[in-house]
């Protein structure tokens, strides 16, 4: 099993995130991928998606970090708080410090995101971070509406108004706070993907009933589909988490990034 090593990160709002790096098998330094957790996740991930993924991919000589964004896990902060530009800072403080981890290759760093994580990763892209390739899994370009089937709309209705709502996921409780909505106005997706110059894989499930698939082939014509630059993947059957099809969606990602 590849060696693995826990690390702190310090965001720019000075709270401390939690994150453990897997190292990718091979000698000198190795490429890494950051992995972004989806709305309410962790770095373990549903299905233990994000440990099977380090495991897989170091496998390929990647190195992997997996980390807590602010108010999720082990990391510092309160979910009720999640801003988007509070999620695009934590990944920008996550690529800081990997990039200077000695046995990383700090000119081949890609991102993997799911959910909220993904669309994280794109925004990064878009906003000129040091990313070279990035791979998004089941993005959405609808914020409220991805937030309501999330949360429901009981919850969604509170925070809408302005209120801190309970919400059950995963059969956990959580709260969610209206800070996540305040920047919809200024949230374009498509538009964000449209600046993204380096090669971007979007895999989405057939079946995913929290973002529609018709959503994310909006995205990636907005994105303008070019062999080895731009591509949408479907896998047939799979729903949002890809919880039946983890061996598919982990093929796809790290062939994205071999020979880079």
């Amino acid at each position: 099993m590849a060696k693995m090593e826990a690390l702190v990160i310090e965001n720019r709002r000075a709270q401390q995130l939690v994150g453990v790096l897997h190292h990718g098998e091979g000698t000198g330094p190795r490429p890494c991928l950051v992995v972004c957790h989806g709305f309410a996740g962790t770095k373990v991930g549903g299905s233990r998606r994000f440990v099977n993924f380090a495991r897989y991919a170091t496998g390929f000589g990647l190195s992997v970090l997996r980390f807590d964004f602010a108010g999720c896990g082990d990391s510092d902060g309160e979910l009720a708080e999640l801003t988007l530009e509070g999620e695009l800072d934590d990944l920008r403080a996550a690529i800081a410090t990997v990039r200077a981890w000695p046995s990383v290759d700090s000119e081949r760093i890609g991102v993997v995101g799911h959910c909220l994580g993904a669309v994280t990763a794109i925004r990064a892209c878009a906003r000129g971070l040091p990313i070279a390739r990035a791979v998004a899994w089941a993005p959405f370009a609808d914020l409220p509406g991805t937030l309501e089937r999330l949360i429901g709309e009981a919850a969604f209705a509170l925070v809408r108004e302005g209120e801190i709502a309970d919400f059950l996921y995963n059969q956990q409780l959580f709260q969610c706070g209206p800070d996540l909505l305040s920047g919809v106005d200024g949230f374009d997706l498509k538009g964000d993907i449209e600046l993204v110059h380096q090669p971007l894989l979007i895999v989405h499930g057939s079946e995913d009933a929290t973002v529609p698939l018709a959503e994310v082939e909006g995205l990636i014509e907005a994105a303008r589909p070019t062999p080895g630059l731009r591509r949408l993947e479907v896998i047939e059957g799979a729903h949002h988490s890809f919880p039946y099809h983890q061996e598919e969606l982990f093929d796809l990602t790290v062939q994205w990034f071999r020979n880079w």
